[in-house]
């Protein structure tokens, strides 16, 4: 008996949710984990968030709550990393995991388990919300679509922002589009409570306050059947309530989670941290907000919100150095994020894609569901998910394309839910259409989309367990997208255990090393580790003759790149491991760390 549409879709995401738990043990802790789950746990044995305000707390608090049980924190909390040092986030994490006592591999699995919750929740609002506008064929679509794209599958598994920011915008963008289509004290409620779940999982999601009060203008607009002036009227109501709306999300769910993660926070301790990370002078008005209610009762958790808000427009206002296309650059400018999305998913979706796009533009006419050519209200309602769907699209790639901190496709992943909703559905419409008016193309056609479907999952599980590190064939598969992008589009420290084990199968004593990632890696390879950076060698010469790890050589494909690329910003830097490409690899541990072993 052939599975229902929703225990298709169920089945499939816990295969997905076996294939994340499966890779994830396999992988070392990557960079952002390691502040991550120390801050977590800190949080949720304290309640001082001290450290790694630059993130809100939900996803790192769930993270420390699966390692409650498993950690013992008392040297971290001795340490200087925090009873002195601001914002000492990396070493904490560092000594919590790795130096303490502690089982790392167990903290790991423990922090990594509650993560997988916004991964499932956002296949079942995808669910839910494909099933309502498409039907169920549409819904098992979507579902597919979602659990086998490779970056969500591989950034599903890690204690990060990226995926719950990814959840929150869906859940926050379908709640409040069900408040607008039934605005009663229910669906205000729960639009509230998405938008604050939204905001509590990366501050990224504040484009969200911006963007509903423009989904709610294209709703007065459509309520009033593009008649400019009394649509004006309806929008200044809607505008109204949707400040309600996000003042309530602020004020009953952000507000009291940040009055629970300061309550233990010493106000002498919030001041000083505030203002050394903020500074004194007059900045930007979030900064100075900060600041000025650092000291203040209650208010200050409100203004512990705001020094992490400022923190990440700092930082986004300064950029990041990365190698792009062949150069270390300081941005890469607008075009890096499509081009990044174009190479890190699978083909077979991009064909997908262009079938959508090209049924739009070549659809024979048919007759609307009302009988009748409509209205512009009646369309507009028809077809407003849609609408703010793309005005979403809009809203985010422009924020994208505009930043300067071009650092992986991760921070794109708040575009994935709505965008595999839009192919989904008007996918789902082809098959709809021809089975009832061009039935002797529907096999053609859907048997088409069905080969394409099992080519974009067939990608997705060939890759395991090397989920980041998927390239579709443009860019030459995994072995080949070092040569465009590194940091967290491929190499996130994730190979390091991985490392261990091909030293351990290769008899290998020491290995000279050049680690990107905060995973320790003594912990991995003991007394193994010669650590190595680019420019403490000359030539391959030199190394032959210096070096004391019998030939051995090991760099992380981010430090490697970052090293042999044309430095725009700096061309006079010559450190380089130019040295090593006259030299095949003896391997690529994971696609991310290449080891050469050379002795003449």
């Amino acid at each position: 008996m052939p599975l229902s549409p929703a225990r298709t879709a169920a089945a499939v995401v816990t295969f997905a949710v076996i294939l994340a738990l499966v890779s994830s043990a396999g992988d070392s802790l990557i960079v952002d984990e390691i502040p991550h789950i120390g801050a977590g746990y800190s949080y949720v044995s304290t309640g001082d968030m001290r450290l790694n305000p630059e993130h809100p707390p939900l996803a790192k608090s769930l993270a420390g709550l699966g390692v409650l049980g498993f950690a013992d924190g008392t040297t971290a909390f001795a340490s200087p990393f925090w009873t002195a040092n601001v914002n000492g986030q990396w070493d904490f994490g560092r000594l919590l995991i790795y130096n303490s006592g502690n089982n790392a591999e167990l903290i790991k699995q423990a922090a990594r388990v509650p993560m997988l919750l916004f991964f499932v929740l956002s296949a079942l609002v995808l669910w839910r919300w494909a099933v309502s506008r498409y039907g169920r064929g549409a819904g098992v679509m979507a579902v597919v679509l979602f659990a086998f794209s490779p970056t969500v599958l591989a950034h599903a598994r890690f204690v990060t922002t990226d995926m719950p920011a990814a959840f929150g915008v869906l859940v926050a963008t379908w709640l409040f589009v069900g408040y607008l289509r039934g605005p009663d004290r229910r669906s205000f409620v729960l639009a509230s409570l998405g938008l604050g779940v939204a905001l509590l999982t990366k501050f990224s999601t504040v484009l969200l306050i911006p963007y509903f009060f423009l989904v709610a203008a294209l709703w007065a607009f459509g309520e009033r059947h593009g008649r400019l002036r009394p649509a004006a009227a309806r929008a200044v109501r809607w505008w109204w309530r949707t400040a309600l709306v996000c003042a309530t999300a602020f004020v009953f769910v952000v507000w009291p989670v940040y009055l629970l993660h300061t309550a233990a926070y010493p106000v002498d301790r919030q001041v000083r941290d505030t203002t050394s990370i903020l500074g004194q002078q007059p900045g930007p008005l979030v900064a100075r907000t900060a600041v000025w209610l650092a000291d203040k009762p209650v208010l200050r958790a409100a203004g512990h919100y705001a020094t992490g808000l400022a923190m990440v427009l700092q930082r986004s206002a300064g950029g990041n150095t990365i190698y792009w296309l062949g150069n270390v650059v300081k941005t890469g400018g607008p075009w890096y994020f499509p081009i990044v999305y174009f190479l890190k998913e699978s083909l077979a979706w991009w064909i997908l894609a262009a079938l959508a796009v090209a049924s739009l533009i070549v659809r024979p006419r048919r007759s609307h569901e009302h009988g009748h050519r409509p209205r512009r209200g009646e369309w507009w309602a028809d077809h407003f998910d849609e609408l703010a769907m793309l005005l979403w699209l809009a809203v985010y790639w422009l924020s994208s394309v505009t930043s300067t901190l071009n650092i992986g496709v991760r921070h794109l992943l708040p575009v994935y839910p709505f965008t595999i909703l839009l192919v989904s559905g008007r996918l789902a419409g082809i098959v709809e259409w021809l089975r009832r008016r061009e039935p002797a193309r529907l096999r053609i056609v859907a048997g088409g989309i069905a080969l394409l479907m099992g080519w974009y999952v067939y990608e997705t599980v060939a890759v395991h367990p090397y989920y980041l590190t998927y390239f579709n064939q443009i860019a030459g598969g995994p072995s080949g997208g070092y040569r465009y992008v590194v940091d967290s589009n491929l190499d996130w420290g994730q190979d390091l255990s991985r490392l261990s084990a091909y030293l351990d199968e290769r008899g290998i004593a020491e290995v000279e090393l050049d680690y990107f990632g905060w995973a320790d890696p003594y912990y991995y390879l003991g007394d193994r580790v010669v650590w190595g950076t680019a420019g403490k060698y000359a030539s391959a010469e030199e190394f032959i003759r210096r070096n004391r790890t019998d030939g051995w050589i090991a760099v992380s494909a981010t430090f490697l790149q970052n090293s042999n690329g044309f430095k725009t910003f700096d061309p006079g830097d010559k450190r380089s491991y130019l040295w090593l490409t006259q030299y095949e690899p003896e391997a690529i541990v994971g696609h991310s760390i290449f080891v050469w072993h050379i002795t003449e």
